[in-house]
């Protein structure tokens, strides 16, 4: 017999701005990673790996 439980949160309106803000931050690593995934499949025809990714996005955490 499998259980499935399930977690109920109610984020705190003092939180919300700092988690929107950090939420923009994650997207726009996202949208870079998109990008330059699909240039680099149309320009050279070369898939890029998570450890090319992890590479090139190396400084956004400090940005």
């Amino acid at each position: 017999m499998d259980c499935t439980k399930t977690l109920r949160l109610r984020i705190k309106d003092k939180h919300a701005t700092v988690l929107a803000a950090m939420a923009r931050e994650v997207n726009q690593v996202w949208n870079f990673c998109n990008e330059t995934s699909h240039r680099a499949i149309r320009e050279r025809h070369q898939f890029l790996t998570g450890y090319d990714l992890q590479k090139l996005t190396n400084g956004f955490s400090k940005c």
